[in-house]
């Protein structure tokens, strides 16, 4: 493809081809040129892209980056921006959504003098796993029921502390939970990873609907987390059509739990073995066998004389009338009760028309979910 440049070259030789034939002594300007076009477009197509594999795993969330040689300009894609760093090219991988995937960039090649340009693919294949956020809780969990070792930096927590880990600053971390130890010995700024806050305690529902993989991970990695800091709950699960209830020991909730998180994960399309580290895979196929009983029909938002504390942990535009009613039903009552939602749940949308829909719904809800659970 001839470049703006070089459809101004090609301009200036079709005038002087032209002129040449008014005045003979401008064929050697003509012939000058036509050299040059040709010596600058057999210097395109002898460029060699990259011959280049990469294998990375990350836990989603967390910033990712390559360094690869300035080839030429990257195109960004789906999953990956390029970003150029003087001598060298930084590529960004999105990691917000679990699962698989290979990418193969592409790029743009620019011949010596940058008269031609062609986009084709860089040689570069990055074989990216993404594990779902809900793998730190899924690693302790699995370690208080069976005592497996952590996974890599992942480390399991002693019981009864919620301070896990330190990870790289993600953008829009808060800035108070910066772990200046971490950051000062490994150069790189680091934030303190907790657990989800200990659970209000009695009561926790957990409606597992979500309009796609980022919404589904983020509410499996809260509900998780909150049984993981309850020491006696009763548990509410909803799937829109049924209600589950449970109560029994904590090993059993906690395989209730894992079994759960995993439903709405395979739900989505993966295996099991694409969505966690193989060291831990058989270990989660004996929690997988739990009998998750027959559930009931109704919704889960209805008070009971047992409960005087209840976290909620659900995307609020699934049953939305009955959420509020429920709320305000608790407020009247004095019952304390936490809401839970997804931070951005819009970004499962197909589109931007839809993400935009959403979002103007999903602020107007939380606002009045933040008004009814006010002073608890």
């Amino acid at each position: 493809m001839i470049t703006d440049k070089g459809f101004k070259f090609l301009i200036v030789l079709i005038i002087s081809s032209f002129l040449s034939v008014l005045n003979p002594t401008i064929t050697l300007v003509v012939v000058t040129l036509i050299s040059v076009l040709l010596f600058d477009y057999l210097s395109l197509v002898r460029k060699k892209v990259l011959n280049l594999k990469l294998k990375a795993e990350v836990i989603a969330g967390e910033r990712l980056s390559f360094d690869l040689p300035p080839l030429g300009e990257f195109v960004n894609q789906k999953l990956v921006k390029f970003e150029n760093k003087g001598s060298k090219v930084e590529a960004v991988i999105d990691t917000r959504f679990f699962g698989k995937y290979v990418v193969k960039p592409k790029v743009v090649l620019k011949s010596f003098l940058g008269l031609f340009s062609v986009v084709k693919d860089s040689g570069v294949e990055i074989d990216l796993t993404v594990y779902p956020r809900f793998l730190r809780e899924v690693i302790i969990a699995l370690g208080e029921l069976y005592g497996i070792e952590g996974l890599g930096y992942y480390k399991l927590s002693p019981k009864g502390l919620e301070y896990v880990e330190s990870r790289e600053y993600i953008e829009g971390d808060p800035l108070n939970k910066i772990d200046f130890n971490a950051t000062a010995r490994t150069g790189t700024l680091h934030v303190k990873y907790f657990l989800e806050e200990r659970s209000l305690g009695e009561a926790i529902i957990f409606d597992i609907r979500s309009p796609g993989r980022y919404t589904a991970d983020y509410l499996a990695s809260k509900f998780l987390s909150a049984v993981l800091n309850s020491d006696r709950s009763i548990v509410l699960i909803t799937d829109g059509v049924k209600t589950y209830r449970y109560e029994g020991t904590r090993d059993y909730m906690l395989k209730i739990a894992l079994y759960w998180v995993f439903r709405i994960a395979l739900d989505k399309g993966e295996e099991i073995y694409e969505i966690v580290p193989p060291k831990i895979v058989s270990e989660l196929e004996r929690v997988l066998k739990v009998n998750r009983g027959k559930g009931t029909a109704g919704s889960p938002y209805k008070l009971s004389n047992e409960m005087t504390e209840v976290t909620v942990i659900a995307h609020p535009l699934y049953d939305t009338a009955k959420l509020l009613r429920f709320l305000a039903d608790a407020k009247s009552r004095g019952i304390k009760v936490k809401v839970i939602y997804p931070e951005s749940p819009w970004l499962d949308s197909e589109d931007l028309e839809r993400a935009y829909i959403e979002y103007q719904s999903f602020r107007k809800v939380t606002k009045v979910i933040e008004d009814l659970v006010q002073g608890y």
